[in-house]
Protein backbone atom coordinates (compact mmCIF):
# COMPACT_ATOMS: atom_id res chain seq x y z
CA UNK A 1 0.00 0.00 0.00
CA UNK A 2 3.08 2.35 0.87
CA UNK A 3 4.47 1.69 -2.22
CA UNK A 4 1.51 2.37 -4.28
CA UNK A 5 0.39 5.81 -2.65
CA UNK A 6 4.18 6.87 -2.69
CA UNK A 7 3.46 6.29 -6.89
CA UNK A 8 0.03 7.69 -6.40
CA UNK A 9 1.04 10.93 -4.42
CA UNK A 10 4.26 11.30 -7.64
CA UNK A 11 1.33 10.87 -10.31
CA UNK A 12 -1.16 13.59 -8.69
CA UNK A 13 1.79 15.95 -8.27
CA UNK A 14 3.11 15.44 -11.83
CA UNK A 15 -0.81 16.37 -12.76
CA UNK A 16 -1.82 18.82 -11.08
CA UNK A 17 -0.83 21.31 -13.50
CA UNK A 18 -2.20 19.32 -15.93
CA UNK A 19 -5.14 19.43 -14.14
CA UNK A 20 -5.43 23.10 -14.68
CA UNK A 21 -5.21 21.80 -18.18
CA UNK A 22 -7.62 19.32 -18.47
CA UNK A 23 -10.48 20.97 -16.14
CA UNK A 24 -10.47 24.41 -16.93
CA UNK A 25 -12.55 24.60 -20.28
CA UNK A 26 -14.63 27.60 -20.54
CA UNK A 27 -17.48 27.98 -22.54
CA UNK A 28 -16.78 31.81 -22.31
CA UNK A 29 -13.87 31.01 -24.49
CA UNK A 30 -16.79 30.24 -27.56
CA UNK A 31 -19.17 33.17 -26.94
CA UNK A 32 -15.77 35.80 -26.38
CA UNK A 33 -15.03 34.17 -30.50
CA UNK A 34 -18.32 35.01 -31.43
CA UNK A 35 -18.46 38.47 -31.10
CA UNK A 36 -16.55 41.66 -29.25
CA UNK A 37 -16.96 41.88 -25.60
CA UNK A 38 -20.09 43.84 -24.44
CA UNK A 39 -20.13 43.21 -20.70
CA UNK A 40 -18.88 41.49 -18.34
CA UNK A 41 -19.32 37.48 -17.98
CA UNK A 42 -18.40 35.12 -15.53
CA UNK A 43 -18.51 31.16 -15.08
CA UNK A 44 -18.08 29.35 -11.40
CA UNK A 45 -17.63 25.13 -11.72
CA UNK A 46 -16.86 22.74 -9.37
CA UNK A 47 -15.49 18.84 -9.75
CA UNK A 48 -14.47 15.85 -8.69
CA UNK A 49 -12.16 13.56 -9.31
CA UNK A 50 -12.20 9.60 -9.01
CA UNK A 51 -9.31 7.17 -9.86
CA UNK A 52 -9.75 3.12 -9.45
CA UNK A 53 -12.88 3.98 -7.64
CA UNK A 54 -11.03 6.08 -5.22
CA UNK A 55 -12.08 10.45 -4.08
CA UNK A 56 -8.73 11.56 -5.06
CA UNK A 57 -9.50 15.38 -5.07
CA UNK A 58 -12.22 18.08 -5.76
CA UNK A 59 -11.75 21.53 -7.58
CA UNK A 60 -13.10 24.42 -8.58
CA UNK A 61 -12.83 26.69 -11.78
CA UNK A 62 -13.77 30.30 -11.85
CA UNK A 63 -13.69 32.81 -14.91
CA UNK A 64 -14.59 36.15 -15.45
CA UNK A 65 -14.41 37.69 -18.85
CA UNK A 66 -15.07 41.43 -19.71
CA UNK A 67 -13.41 44.22 -21.70
CA UNK A 68 -11.45 42.29 -23.39
CA UNK A 69 -9.73 40.48 -20.91
CA UNK A 70 -9.99 37.78 -18.94
CA UNK A 71 -9.20 36.17 -15.47
CA UNK A 72 -8.90 32.27 -14.09
CA UNK A 73 -8.91 30.91 -10.72
CA UNK A 74 -8.48 27.41 -9.86
CA UNK A 75 -8.59 25.49 -6.85
CA UNK A 76 -7.35 21.98 -5.87
CA UNK A 77 -8.04 20.36 -2.53
CA UNK A 78 -6.88 16.54 -2.35
CA UNK A 79 -9.49 13.89 -0.72
CA UNK A 80 -9.53 10.09 0.56
CA UNK A 81 -6.13 8.35 1.44
CA UNK A 82 -4.21 10.47 -1.07
CA UNK A 83 -4.74 13.50 0.99
CA UNK A 84 -4.40 11.82 3.98
CA UNK A 85 -0.86 10.79 2.79
CA UNK A 86 0.35 14.19 1.08
CA UNK A 87 -1.80 16.39 2.19
CA UNK A 88 -1.47 18.08 -1.22
CA UNK A 89 -3.64 21.50 -1.99
CA UNK A 90 -2.87 23.96 -5.04
CA UNK A 91 -4.11 26.84 -6.73
CA UNK A 92 -3.64 28.46 -10.07
CA UNK A 93 -4.68 31.58 -11.59
CA UNK A 94 -3.75 33.73 -14.95
CA UNK A 95 -4.64 36.74 -16.57
CA UNK A 96 -4.46 38.66 -20.15
CA UNK A 97 -5.87 39.78 -23.03
CA UNK A 98 -8.76 38.55 -25.47
CA UNK A 99 -7.69 39.74 -28.91
CA UNK A 100 -10.38 39.51 -32.22
CA UNK A 101 -8.89 39.12 -35.89
CA UNK A 102 -10.78 39.47 -39.30
CA UNK A 103 -7.86 36.36 -40.19
CA UNK A 104 -9.74 34.14 -37.64
CA UNK A 105 -13.38 33.12 -36.46
CA UNK A 106 -11.06 32.15 -33.18
CA UNK A 107 -10.52 34.91 -30.38
CA UNK A 108 -6.50 34.58 -29.34
CA UNK A 109 -5.92 34.74 -25.59
CA UNK A 110 -2.75 36.06 -24.79
CA UNK A 111 -1.64 35.76 -21.33
CA UNK A 112 0.36 38.59 -19.28
CA UNK A 113 1.19 36.68 -15.88
CA UNK A 114 0.42 33.26 -14.49
CA UNK A 115 0.96 32.11 -10.75
CA UNK A 116 0.28 28.62 -9.24
CA UNK A 117 1.45 27.19 -5.77
CA UNK A 118 0.90 24.02 -4.10
CA UNK A 119 1.63 23.06 -0.79
CA UNK A 120 1.99 19.56 0.43
CA UNK A 121 3.00 17.78 4.31
CA UNK A 122 6.52 19.17 3.51
CA UNK A 123 6.36 22.80 2.11
CA UNK A 124 5.26 25.36 -0.26
CA UNK A 125 6.35 25.82 -3.82
CA UNK A 126 5.48 27.73 -6.53
CA UNK A 127 5.61 28.65 -9.75
CA UNK A 128 5.37 32.26 -11.29
CA UNK A 129 5.07 32.78 -15.62
CA UNK A 130 4.95 36.66 -17.00
CA UNK A 131 4.39 37.24 -20.84
CA UNK A 132 5.85 40.73 -22.35
CA UNK A 133 4.55 39.84 -26.04
CA UNK A 134 4.40 37.16 -28.87
CA UNK A 135 7.81 37.63 -30.00
CA UNK A 136 9.96 37.70 -25.98
CA UNK A 137 10.10 34.17 -24.62
CA UNK A 138 8.17 33.95 -21.28
CA UNK A 139 9.81 34.30 -18.19
CA UNK A 140 9.64 31.70 -15.56
CA UNK A 141 10.67 31.85 -11.74
CA UNK A 142 10.07 29.14 -9.12
CA UNK A 143 10.94 28.09 -5.45
CA UNK A 144 10.17 26.30 -2.03
CA UNK A 145 9.61 27.52 1.08
CA UNK A 146 8.82 25.85 4.67
CA UNK A 147 4.95 25.72 5.87
CA UNK A 148 4.39 28.29 8.85
CA UNK A 149 4.53 26.29 12.19
CA UNK A 150 5.73 23.26 9.81
CA UNK A 151 9.23 24.38 9.44
CA UNK A 152 10.88 21.22 10.43
CA UNK A 153 9.75 19.10 7.57
CA UNK A 154 11.56 21.87 5.30
CA UNK A 155 14.75 20.97 3.29
CA UNK A 156 16.36 23.75 2.42
CA UNK A 157 18.52 22.26 -0.15
CA UNK A 158 15.76 21.25 -1.77
CA UNK A 159 15.11 24.32 -3.93
CA UNK A 160 11.89 23.45 -5.74
CA UNK A 161 11.03 21.74 -9.02
CA UNK A 162 12.96 21.70 -12.17
CA UNK A 163 14.36 25.22 -12.69
CA UNK A 164 13.47 27.22 -15.86
CA UNK A 165 16.98 26.77 -17.79
CA UNK A 166 15.78 23.23 -19.03
CA UNK A 167 13.70 24.32 -21.54
CA UNK A 168 15.33 27.16 -24.31
CA UNK A 169 13.76 30.65 -25.06
CA UNK A 170 12.88 29.07 -28.49
CA UNK A 171 10.52 26.84 -27.04
CA UNK A 172 9.21 30.03 -24.98
CA UNK A 173 7.97 32.08 -27.74
CA UNK A 174 4.09 32.99 -28.47
CA UNK A 175 2.66 30.30 -26.01
CA UNK A 176 0.35 30.17 -23.38
CA UNK A 177 -0.35 28.79 -19.41
CA UNK A 178 -2.16 25.70 -18.75
CA UNK A 179 -5.14 27.78 -17.66
CA UNK A 180 -5.09 30.11 -21.00
CA UNK A 181 -4.93 27.20 -23.03
CA UNK A 182 -8.18 26.27 -21.91
CA UNK A 183 -10.90 29.10 -23.75
CA UNK A 184 -8.43 28.65 -26.26
CA UNK A 185 -8.79 25.49 -26.57
CA UNK A 186 -12.65 26.18 -26.48
CA UNK A 187 -12.60 29.16 -29.06
CA UNK A 188 -10.60 26.63 -31.45
CA UNK A 189 -13.48 23.85 -31.37
CA UNK A 190 -15.73 26.57 -32.19
CA UNK A 191 -14.22 27.24 -35.41
CA UNK A 192 -14.46 24.00 -36.31
CA UNK A 193 -18.21 24.47 -35.85
CA UNK A 194 -17.70 27.44 -38.28
CA UNK A 195 -15.81 25.41 -41.15
CA UNK A 196 -12.63 24.45 -39.25
CA UNK A 197 -10.29 22.12 -39.05
CA UNK A 198 -11.22 19.08 -36.90
CA UNK A 199 -7.63 18.63 -35.31
CA UNK A 200 -5.26 21.77 -34.45
CA UNK A 201 -2.45 22.33 -31.83
CA UNK A 202 -1.47 24.73 -29.08
CA UNK A 203 1.72 25.34 -27.54
CA UNK A 204 1.50 25.31 -23.31
CA UNK A 205 4.45 25.98 -21.03
CA UNK A 206 3.45 25.73 -17.35
CA UNK A 207 6.63 27.36 -16.19
CA UNK A 208 9.08 23.94 -15.77
CA UNK A 209 7.67 21.82 -19.36
CA UNK A 210 7.02 23.24 -22.68
CA UNK A 211 4.15 20.90 -23.92
CA UNK A 212 2.17 20.95 -27.31
CA UNK A 213 -1.57 19.98 -27.03
CA UNK A 214 -3.05 18.47 -29.78
CA UNK A 215 -7.08 18.70 -30.26
CA UNK A 216 -9.15 16.75 -32.21
CA UNK A 217 -12.64 17.27 -32.49
CA UNK A 218 -14.27 13.37 -32.46
CA UNK A 219 -18.00 14.31 -32.88
CA UNK A 220 -21.45 14.03 -30.42
CA UNK A 221 -21.81 11.38 -28.19
CA UNK A 222 -23.87 10.25 -25.18
CA UNK A 223 -22.53 10.19 -21.60
CA UNK A 224 -24.00 9.08 -18.58
CA UNK A 225 -22.59 11.39 -15.65
CA UNK A 226 -23.25 10.98 -12.04
CA UNK A 227 -26.77 8.72 -13.33
CA UNK A 228 -27.27 11.88 -15.39
CA UNK A 229 -27.69 11.25 -19.48
CA UNK A 230 -26.24 13.97 -20.98
CA UNK A 231 -25.90 15.27 -25.11
CA UNK A 232 -22.27 16.11 -25.81
CA UNK A 233 -19.22 16.94 -28.33
CA UNK A 234 -16.46 14.43 -27.92
CA UNK A 235 -12.99 16.29 -27.69
CA UNK A 236 -9.50 14.76 -27.04
CA UNK A 237 -6.92 16.20 -25.92
CA UNK A 238 -3.28 14.67 -26.18
CA UNK A 239 -0.47 16.27 -25.04
CA UNK A 240 3.12 16.15 -26.47
CA UNK A 241 6.63 16.57 -24.20
CA UNK A 242 8.27 18.84 -26.47
CA UNK A 243 11.38 20.87 -23.63
CA UNK A 244 12.09 20.14 -19.83
CA UNK A 245 10.59 17.05 -18.70
CA UNK A 246 12.37 14.36 -16.66
CA UNK A 247 12.20 11.14 -18.16
CA UNK A 248 9.89 9.38 -15.50
CA UNK A 249 7.44 12.71 -16.42
CA UNK A 250 7.97 12.36 -20.15
CA UNK A 251 6.77 8.82 -19.98
CA UNK A 252 3.45 9.88 -17.45
CA UNK A 253 2.88 12.88 -20.32
CA UNK A 254 3.33 10.36 -23.34
CA UNK A 255 0.68 8.16 -21.91
CA UNK A 256 -1.74 10.93 -21.01
CA UNK A 257 -4.67 11.62 -23.35
CA UNK A 258 -8.34 12.98 -22.17
CA UNK A 259 -11.98 13.29 -23.88
CA UNK A 260 -13.95 16.13 -22.63
CA UNK A 261 -17.35 15.64 -23.03
CA UNK A 262 -18.77 18.88 -23.81
CA UNK A 263 -22.79 19.74 -23.40
CA UNK A 264 -24.69 20.17 -26.48
CA UNK A 265 -26.90 23.03 -25.11
CA UNK A 266 -24.78 26.17 -26.93
CA UNK A 267 -22.66 26.28 -23.59
CA UNK A 268 -20.13 23.99 -24.31
CA UNK A 269 -19.74 23.44 -20.49
CA UNK A 270 -16.93 19.93 -19.68
CA UNK A 271 -19.78 17.88 -17.73
CA UNK A 272 -16.86 15.03 -17.74
CA UNK A 273 -13.41 14.56 -18.64
CA UNK A 274 -12.24 11.05 -19.22
CA UNK A 275 -9.14 9.44 -19.62
CA UNK A 276 -8.27 7.51 -22.43
CA UNK A 277 -6.06 5.29 -20.68
CA UNK A 278 -4.97 5.24 -17.03
CA UNK A 279 -6.06 8.42 -14.54
CA UNK A 280 -8.74 10.55 -13.24
CA UNK A 281 -11.96 10.58 -14.04
CA UNK A 282 -13.61 14.47 -13.59
CA UNK A 283 -16.82 14.85 -13.11
CA UNK A 284 -18.92 18.07 -12.93
CA UNK A 285 -20.64 18.26 -9.43
CA UNK A 286 -22.75 22.14 -9.96
CA UNK A 287 -22.51 25.33 -11.56
CA UNK A 288 -22.28 28.23 -8.66
CA UNK A 289 -23.50 31.85 -8.96
CA UNK A 290 -20.62 32.31 -6.77
CA UNK A 291 -17.32 31.06 -6.80
CA UNK A 292 -17.94 27.69 -5.68
CA UNK A 293 -16.83 26.55 -2.11
CA UNK A 294 -14.97 23.18 -1.45
CA UNK A 295 -15.78 22.90 2.02
CA UNK A 296 -19.36 20.88 1.81
CA UNK A 297 -18.15 17.66 0.14
CA UNK A 298 -21.14 15.72 0.88
CA UNK A 299 -23.14 16.51 -2.43
CA UNK A 300 -25.59 14.09 -3.66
Amino acid sequence: MLGFMKHFSHTLKTLGLALAVFLGTSPLGLSWAAEPAKNIQELHLRYEAYWSGFHIADFTLSMLNGGGTYKNNFILESRGLVGFFTDLDATAQSHGQIVHSQASPSAEYKPQHYHTKYTSKKHLRWVDISFENDTAPAIAKTGTSPIPGWEERWNPKDKGPEILEKVEPKHRVDVNDPLTLIPQLMATIRSHFEGGPKEAVLKGFDGRRRFDAKITYLGPATRNVRDTIYETYRVRIKPIPVAGFKKRHQKIWNKAAYDFYLSRDGNFIPVQIAPVGSGPTMNLLRICDEPCSLEDEGES
